[in-house]
């Protein structure tokens, strides 16, 4: 798991290095001077598609109404 660690009275905070079609997991812990608190509730979220297709077609949430963005074609050249 990665740490974010965000100093002072922060009353929020961007994530960053997220990456489309990913499902995320968040949970909040606060320390102080007397040590740790109690983890919040977990906070379940995916990413939504970029300006890519997924690398792993298979891993990425599918829409049935959509058409694909690249539809495979011959080669203009076939291997030989």
């Amino acid at each position: 798991p990665k740490v974010l660690t965000v100093l002072g009275e922060a009353s929020g905070v961007i994530l960053g290095g997220l990456h489309p079609w990913s499902r995320y997991r968040l949970q909040v812990l606060v320390f102080n001077g007397r040590g740790a608190g109690p983890p919040s509730a977990e906070i379940s979220f995916h990413t939504p598609e970029g300006g890519e297709t997924p690398q792993n077609p298979n891993s990425a949430p599918q829409n049935p109404n959509s058409a694909p963005q690249n539809p495979p074609q011959n080669p203009k050249k076939p291997n030989r």
